[in-house]
């Protein structure tokens, strides 16, 4: 018997164990591949083009959806995705009848979406499922432009950021500042502090740019919480925050920081 092919991509480790537990149990399932996030499963998708992904929606990077968009020409596989919570992407996902898990889910809705995957695999419809995969990226696309343009008010004042499994809504003026730590980076924000897995660069391209400076290579600073600027030995420098914090400026980005501050202040 030809099993069929799984993937599972989600950034979350305990995620892709349990549903790697789960599908082992399963004789007409074979994991053959595992993704923390987007971009490592396009790779590891060209190589084993599998039949069906468990695909989270929101990762660092790149979505899930990012992920599709970048999928190479061919048959689409079977998707379902999995979600934390994303009322958006849940909309879609009904009005285009593609299946879903919302975390945290139950092994009996775990059961019916492989079910309706199987069948699916079973009848074999290619032209189907291509369809289907090209109308859903259509409609992301068209909701993508619909706020390509940043309305009159501007950026919203917080930041939703994914983790220990659930989504965590943080008021941009609670945010002192953001460190990075190798693949996370820390959020410090009294209180509502939380270690995600995501990029300096990826955050700060949702972060207010007259509010929130680049102040390091591993730093970025919420300037409304400064309260020094300091010079501290050989020309360096570092602020001091409201929490406490002392943060070194890389040489790179003293001008900017300096500058940025003083319009501020």
């Amino acid at each position: 018997m030809n099993k069929i092919r799984v993937m599972i991509v989600d950034d979350e480790p305990l995620a892709r164990s349990g549903l790697r537990r789960m599908l082992t149990k399963d004789e007409e399932l074979a994991v053959v591949a595992e993704a923390p996030d987007g971009r490592a499963a396009l790779a590891v998708f060209k190589d084993q083009r599998p039949d069906l992904i468990f695909l989270d929606v929101q990762m660092p990077g790149m979505s899930g959806i990012q992920f599709l968009e970048q999928l190479p020409a061919g048959p689409r596989p079977i998707v379902i995705f999995t979600t934390a919570f994303d009322e958006y992407a849940i909309k879609a996902f009904d009005l285009h009848a593609v299946d879903y898990l919302l975390k945290p889910f139950s092994n009996r809705r775990f059961s019916a979406a492989v079910d309706r995957a199987k069948a699916r695999h079973r009848v074999r419809h290619p032209a189907q499922i291509n369809r289907q995969f090209d109308e859903l990226m259509d409609y992301f696309r068209q909701q993508d432009a619909r706020v390509a343009t940043p309305p009159p008010t501007g950026l919203p004042d917080r930041i939703v950021v994914k983790a220990d499994g659930a989504l965590h809504f943080i008021e941009h003026a609670d945010v002192v500042w953001i460190e990075g730590q190798g693949d996370y980076l820390k959020i410090h924000a009294g209180k509502n502090s939380v270690l995600i897995r995501d990029t300096l660069a990826g955050l700060a391209a949702r972060l207010d740019a007259t509010r929130f400076v680049r102040v390091h290579k591993s730093a970025i600073v919420n300037v409304e919480h400064v309260r020094k600027l300091k010079a501290i030995h050989y020309g360096d420098h570092a602020l001091e925050t409201s929490d406490g914090s002392a943060i070194r400026v890389g040489r790179a980005y003293r001008d900017k920081v300096a500058s940025l501050i003083t319009a501020r202040h």
